[in-house]
């Protein structure tokens, strides 16, 4: 018995006392070219410990050995700035890639001082301001994200909460429509499990943070390469997988079962591939008898891979694919308020969704001062919904049922030519071919009178929608503090002859105290959705669909954006942004109305009006504040503030507020880390936000009662603003380090408080009184992950 507890004394010594070590590796290249940079200094920096290489002929690095924990990157080269990357992690169970742009000096210096600070800086390096870079650690790390891009983005400034059961983005004041996702280049259509058309957003993201690398995120006045979008950008990167060694995730958390390989495609080459698959927990469950969910379960499954194939002479090729597919039934025994479907007695809805995206780029570098990127793609989206009515004996009767597909095929390519330290180019296109095919058809039961059959509300089906797009956009340094930025984006839709050209400025200068102050303006266009153009009205005489939407033009915008930097301290910045957004053009009814366009794009399902035309206008304007603390000595914060006012102009011609005119969000969010013993660490995570009560339709109590049924009185649409918003949010995770193994353990709740924040009203008609229905209660949810 003494000899067999000395060993277990002994084998768990070793294991507390064994220090655990991985590689870091990765290339450094030339922000404006991508021509990689030979002979850079590069350096792991952890108290007194550092561990350092130099970059190849092919700007290649790599540190092997590393002791796992946090280390700061430096990377210096003589005549370009200083790179700073805090807290680069180490982990036993996955190899870590980083690869680094520098930016040249326009003024030469013989000394180095590494001073920069680099957290939070925009990849693209045509952005001035309303722009910020974000990682994957922090989609992981913010509490109430759930590993979400979408949610973890809610936290920056001028991005708005509407829905906790949705991840829309909606930012200042915009409708979330006038979002555009891309991904390594590629436009893309609604990344998310039960999208709706037209919409941006959804539940549960198809999109999965495990293969992300850091991408940035715009709110306004973007640069000219990015176009038919209104309110902002998130540009998405998918990271390559590791080309040296084969590696493995699991994890079961909010996103559903997940399972991820990556690895090398040969031995004698720097090829890789990455491959992960998800499939939702509460459908699983159900599947074997534990179902916990209340109404409809939902069940989806989403896949995304990546190949990438670099060659010695031709470039790097690489091949992509992201496919989600998710369906949910709701019935009358589901609990009233749980879906945004509504189902009377004895009827079943039944909704599902499918997209798809297959990409091939190609990266080629004629010499150290150009690049040219192209991609060709096809996506896919599919949106449809079936309502039948159940009887007694268990069969079903059709009463609603609409199918909606989009396909597009796309062509673009870019060059990036850098002249010197001073000048850049950039210039590129994008033709894309969209074939729709829209279909739905409802009983002739409803009519009155009756119809017998079924009418077809909507049968189109076309394969001629094309869009084209072009940029030019330039970069001038004067010096190593004042940049310009000038370009231009112009589009033309086929489809009715429609045309933007769109003019973007900005400047940035650097203050003596670690300050920046910039100015910027665009001009931004987009198309209308799809749907819209082809919304047909049935004519009851002639019993024939006739479509009043094709001749719209685009909606466009003015944004007008100042900011102000300042880097307080090496971990701490401040920033504060003001902005101006004329609003025009926007698709409003004919006849007097408060409908407009402005106030869509957040719910499971998009209205089609018919009658419409461009002469609606919409404004936003607002100050934004952010202070963020950089994670450093084990800590960190970022706090947001958003004071704005958004209103529209419909065909009555009285301003109103918008449908998502809250007028104020403040987010505030932290966390601290702490060791526990030599291998293991906790990290706990707070987040509270609070905003402007949700405005809705006003709702006519008297004239309700009356009736016997909900009547609205349009007059006062979005008057009124609800009673405040508030959550609270919290995240524990407990991360063990084996010798080969990564294992992660965390506890999410939302809503600890379990407040109950209105989502939308509705009149009952037993009780005679407007009621509530309410937001996400209390909500805790488990994660675990194993890298190894």
């Amino acid at each position: 018995m003494r000899i067999a507890l000395t060993a277990l004394m002994i084998m768990l010594s070793s294991i507390i006392l064994a220090q655990y070590k991985q590689n870091l590796r990765g290339v450094v290249s030339d922000k404006a070219s991508g021509a990689p940079l030979p002979a850079a200094n590069v350096a792991l920096v952890r108290d007194a410990e550092t561990y350092g290489a130099s970059s190849t002929e092919g700007g290649v690095f790599e540190i092997n050995n590393v002791p796992i924990g946090r280390y700061d990157l430096v990377v210096r080269y003589i005549g370009y700035e200083p790179f700073v990357m805090r807290n680069v992690e180490l982990i036993s169970g996955k190899e870590k890639v980083v690869n680094v742009s520098l930016t040249e000096n326009v003024i030469k210096v013989d000394e180095i001082n590494v001073s920069a600070q680099k957290n939070g800086e925009m990849h693209n390096k045509m952005a001035a301001l309303s722009a910020r870079s974000f990682s994957v650690n922090e989609t992981e790390r913010y509490a109430g994200s759930l590993g979400d891009p979408s949610r973890m983005a809610s936290n920056f400034a001028g991005v708005i909460t509407a829905n906790d059961s949705r991840n829309d983005i909606i930012i200042r004041g915009n409708s979330p429509q006038g979002l555009l996702w891309r991904i390594n280049g590629v436009t893309i259509p609604n990344p998310n499990h039960f999208g709706a058309l037209g919409s941006t957003g959804g539940p549960v993201s198809i999109l999965n943070n495990n293969v992300l690398t850091n991408s940035d995120f715009f709110t306004g006045a973007f640069p000219a390469e990015y176009g038919n979008a209104l309110s902002g950008v998130f540009d998405l990167k998918m990271r390559n997988g590791n080309n040296r060694e084969h590696e493995f995730t699991g994890q079961i958390g909010f996103g559903g079962f997940e399972l991820g390989v990556e690895g090398p495609l040969s031995q004698n080459s720097n090829a890789s591939y990455m491959v992960n698959y998800r499939y939702s927990v509460p459908a699983l469950m159900d599947k074997i008898g534990f179902s916990a969910a209340d109404g409809g379960v939902p069940e989806y499954q989403d896949l995304n891979f990546k190949l990438n194939m670099p060659t010695k002479n031709v470039g790097t090729f690489a091949i992509f694919g992201i496919a989600g597919n998710s369906e949910i039934t709701f019935s009358d025994s589901d609990e009233e308020g749980s879906t945004s479907y509504d189902t009377s007695n004895d009827n079943r809805t039944i909704n599902g969704s499918r997209m798809g995206v297959l990409a091939a780029t190609h990266r080629f570098r004629p010499n150290d001062k150009s690049s040219i990127y192209s991609t060709l793609s096809v996506t896919y989206q599919n949106v449809g919904t079936t309502i039948d009515t159940l009887n007694s004996a268990g069969s079903s009767k059709i009463f609603f049922a609409e199918e909606n597909e989009e396909v597009r095929y796309s062509a673009s390519s870019e060059l990036s030519y850098k002249f010197n330290a001073r000048n850049t180019l950039k210039m590129g296109f994008d033709f894309q071919n969209f074939r729709i095919d829209y279909r739905d058809s409802i009983t002739g039961e409803v009519y009155d009178p009756p119809v017998e059959g079924y009418i077809s509300e909507l049968d189109v089906e076309a394969s001629d929608l094309n869009l084209f797009e072009a940029f030019g956009e330039w970069q001038h340094r004067v010096n190593d503090n004042l940049t310009l930025y000038g370009g231009v984006h112009y589009q033309h839709f086929f489809f009715n002859n429609s045309q933007a050209v769109d003019p973007r400025f900005s400047i940035s200068y650097r203050l003596p105290n670690r300050a920046k102050i910039s100015l910027a303006y665009g001009k931004h266009a987009q198309v209308q959705p799809f749907y819209i153009y082809f919304s047909e009205k049935y004519d009851y005489d002639t019993g024939e669909n006739i479509r009043t939407n094709t001749g719209l033009d685009f909606t466009q915008a003015h944004h007008l954006v100042a900011g102000y930097d300042h880097n307080v301290t090496e971990n701490m910045k401040l920033k504060v942004e003001a902005y101006y957004q004329h609003v025009y053009d926007v698709p409003v009814k004919q006849t007097e109305s408060y409908y407009s366009l402005v106030n869509s794009g957040n719910n499971f399902y998009q209205e089609r009006v018919t009658n419409l035309v461009n002469e609606g206008l919409a404004g936003n304007y607002g100050t934004e504040i952010t202070l963020e603390r950089y994670l450093s000595d084990n800590y960190y914060f970022l706090i947001t503030t958003s004071l704005f006012d958004s209103k529209y102009k419909p065909s009555d011609g009285v301003w109103r507020n918008t449908e998502f005119n809250t007028n104020y969000v403040v987010n505030a969010l932290g966390g601290y880390e702490f060791e526990v013993g030599e291998h293991a660490s906790i990290d706990m995570n707070l987040r509270v936000v609070t905003s402007g009560g949700k405005r809705t339709l006003f709702i006519d109590l008297e004239e309700s009662i009356k009736e016997g049924e909900t009547v609205y009185d349009h007059s006062k649409a979005y008057s009124e603003r609800g009673e405040p918003y508030f959550r609270l949010d919290g995240r524990v995770a407990f991360k063990l380090q084996g010798k080969r193994i990564t294992q992660e353990w965390a506890l999410d709740i939302t809503n600890i408080t379990g407040r109950e924040n209105v989502y939308s009203k509705f009149y009952n008609s037993d009780e005679q009184k407007i009621e509530s229905v309410y937001q996400q209660g209390f909500y805790p949810m488990m994660m675990y992950r194993i890298n190894f």
